[in-house]
Order: structure tokens, then C-alpha cells, then sequence
């Protein structure tokens, strides 16, 4: 007679209940991970479309650091370093006048005070720490500041040459402040005079708003570019002329169209028709500046502005020699960096110079198929 052994009921052990709660426990957990994540990842792409947060700048890679400055600064960074081009100084003038700047401006604007009239970025007046000869007078605008390290060049003794420290340029320049206390900035300083002397292509980049661009103003642009790289660009004079006259008719458009608000409707159509008349062509040049308005909106739709579409091509003198060719490539390259270091000034979205085209909805240089290494074209 075969024996059948009675089926036993299961009992849960401690262990068992253990190993189901911990089971239980990580199901949750991975759960709230899936979530947490789909709500970081949600968040993010609505901070990014709406660029809450933005942290708007202008970037420098040096090895594993980065250098950085404000849109604000890097427009000013780019005007010290174009100057110094322009003048045919080496990169080393521009590294130490940023450097200088940054410690007695923070390369921002100087308001005007009772003693000084002008807007600067550097400070003027003597150090505390100098002798009993009365106060020296140090130079206090951008142009004067190069005046002031130009002279100091051809100084006997104590001459200043691209091999000093900051500290030592500072010392032999007779800035205002104690010489070590411009050091702290040499290193921003060299970052920044690199790309923006030309001598780094593609090396500074900016991340800007796109949503509170400024409006296109390529005619500024344009008149700027003449006026802080005229030498270099070899801008006619008649051309900086015209630019200049370009400028004083937007001004007197602008003051026209608040006078025109009184008028009735039969003077309004008769100026309209003069202004017909009187438009701009769609291809303006200024020596190597043109201005090509054919692709720009003719109204202000989504808020781009008139001059949306429009393109500024500054093309580089040229040459077949070698160092003709190098300084070219200098020019090409500081003429962009400055274009990318002022899009927030006068509104510029793309800028193309050699293989690579700068935009400000990625905020990052991309290679291109089409090479223009004769000229720089900047959009709007």
C-alpha cells in the first residue's frame, strides 16, 4: 500500500516577506525615478524654449578653464582689441588694456563725474602711493590709452614691449592703482585678446536671447566697422563719409516720423511718395562695407523689424604675399569675433567667416560648406 505524503501549506517566512517589501520598494522607487526625470527633462526643454535662466555671455576656452564675460563686457573687450588691430599693434597691447580694464572698469562704461566729462572704460587720475610731483595724468579713453603705450615704446628707460607682465605694464604706463592689482586679470585678459585680435579663430563664441534680440541695425554696424577698423579694412574716407551720412538720416528719420504724426493725410501721402523716391537701393557699398537690403522685410512682421533679412558683407583687402595673407586672416578674424562680441548691439543673428558661421539660436560657431575666407557676411 503506497504511503501519499499530505501537501503542507505554504508558511511565508520573515525572509521571504522581507525580500516582497524590498521588491515592492524598489518598484516605487524606480518608478518615482521615471517620473522625477520626465519632469526634469519637461522642465528644461520649457526653461530652454523660453529661455528662462538664460546666463547670457561670451565664452573663452583656455585648456580646462573657462573664461567668461558678460555680453555687456565683451562688446567693450571687442572695441579695445579692434583698436589695438587697427593701430597695428601686437596681441600683447590688447591683452594688457583689457586686463587694465577689467581692474579699473571692470570693462564697463565709467559714468561721467564732476571731474571727468567723458564715458570711459578706464579710470584717469594718479596713484596715491606716487611722489610729491603733483598729479599725472593718466589716459583715460581707449585711443589715449594706446597713445599713452605707443609713447611709452620709444621710453629709453623703463620701455614698455609686448614681453612685460601686466604688472610691469601697468607700472610703466603709470596706471592709476597699485601695478599688482592688475594681474588678477592677465589671464582673462590673454584669453580674450586672442580670438579678438584674430590670432584664435573661431575661439570665442556668445550664447545670447533670442527672444529679446535688439532690433537689426546694420547700418550702425556698419558705420562702427568703419570707425574702429577703417585703417585696417582700408575704408576710403568718402566711404566713412557716406556711412557717416547714413547715420544722421536715420536720426532724421526718426525725429520726421514724430512730426509726422500732426500731419493730415494729404501731407502724409506726398512725403510717402518723396520717401519712395528717396529709398535707399537695395546694394549700398562703402568701399569693401556692402550693404545688401534685398532679402529684408518690408514691415515689421513678428516684430524683426524693417531690416530683417538684410546682410553686411565686409570684404578683407588682399594680397598674394605671405604676411599680406597672415594679416588678412587677422583682420577676417578679428572683424567676426567683434561682430559675435556686438550682436547685441545692433541685432546681428549669423555671422560667416571662413568655413564657419557663428549663430544666435545655437549661441556656437558650426562648420559650413561654402569657405569665405575674403570677407565676412553678417546677417540680420
Amino acid at each position: 500500500m503506497s504511503r501519499h505524503r499530505a501537501e503542507r501549506p505554504i508558511v511565508a517566512t520573515r525572509e521571504m516577506v522581507r525580500r516582497r517589501r524590498r521588491r515592492r520598494a524598489l518598484a516605487v522607487l524606480v518608478l518615482l525615478a521615471m517620473v522625477l526625470a520626465g519632469v526634469v527633462w519637461a522642465t528644461w526643454r520649457h526653461i530652454d524654449e523660453q529661455e528662462y535662466l538664460l546666463d547670457a555671455r561670451c565664452e573663452v576656452q583656455v585648456g580646462g578653464e573657462l573664461h567668461v564675460l558678460t555680453p555687456h563686457q565683451s562688446a567693450n573687450a571687442a572695441l579695445v582689441a579692434a583698436l589695438a588691430v587697427d593701430r597695428g599693434l601686437p596681441r600683447e597691447a590688447a591683452a594688457d588694456a583689457l586686463a587694465i580694464s577689467l581692474q579699473e572698469s571692470d570693462l564697463q562704461v565709467l559714468e561721467a563725474t564732476d571731474e571727468y566729462d567723458a564715458r570711459e572704460l578706464f579710470r584717469s587720475g594718479s596713484p596715491s602711493w606716487s611722489d610729491d610731483d603733483g598729479p599725472v595724468e593718466v589716459a583715460s579713453s581707449v585711443e589715449g590709452f594706446y597713445d599713452a603705450l605707443e609713447s611709452a615704446r620709444d621710453h629709453e628707460d623703463d620701455p614698455w614691449t609686448p614681453e612685460l607682465s601686466v604688472s610691469e605694464a601697468a607700472d610703466v604706463l603709470e596706471r592709476p592703482m597699485d601695478p599688482s592689482f592688475y594681474s588678477r586679470h592677465a589671464e582673462r585678459g590673454r584669453a580674450f585678446a586672442a580670438p579678438l585680435t584674430g590670432a584664435q579663430p573661431i575661439g570665442m563664441t556668445c550664447r545670447l536671447t533670442r527672444k529679446d534680440a535688439p532690433d537689426p541695425d546694420p547700418d550702425g554696424l556698419a558705420h562702427e566697422v568703419a570707425g574702429v577698423l577703417g585703417t585696417a579694412l582700408e575704408v576710403p574716407d568718402d566711404a566713412q563719409e557716406a556711412l557717416e551720412a547714413l547715420g544722421s538720416e536715420d536720426e532724421d528719420d526718426a525725429e520726421g516720423a514724430d512730426d509726422d504724426s500732426d500731419a493730415d493725410e494729404d501731407e502724409g501721402a506726398d512725403e510717402d511718395e518723396g520717401a519712395d523716391e528717396d529709398a535707399r537701393d537695395e546694394l549700398e557699398e562703402f568701399g569693401p562695407i556692402l550693404i545688401d537690403r534685398s532679402a529684408a522685410a518690408g514691415d515689421d512682421a513678428d516684430g524683426a523689424g524693417p531690416e530683417a533679412g538684410t546682410v553686411v558683407t565686409v570684404s578683407m583687402p588682399g594680397g598674394d604675399e605671405d604676411d599680406e595673407q597672415a594679416d588678412t586672416t587677422r583682420e577676417l578674424w578679428t572683424l567676426a569675433h567683434w561682430a559675435v562680441a556686438t550682436a547685441d548691439v545692433y541685432g546681428t543673428q549669423t555671422v560667416h567667416a571662413g568655413a564657419f558661421e557663428w549663430s544666435r539660436d545655437s549661441g556656437r560657431w558650426s562648420q559650413v560648406e561654402e569657405i569665405s575666407d575674403d570677407a565676412v557676411v553678417i546677417g540680420f
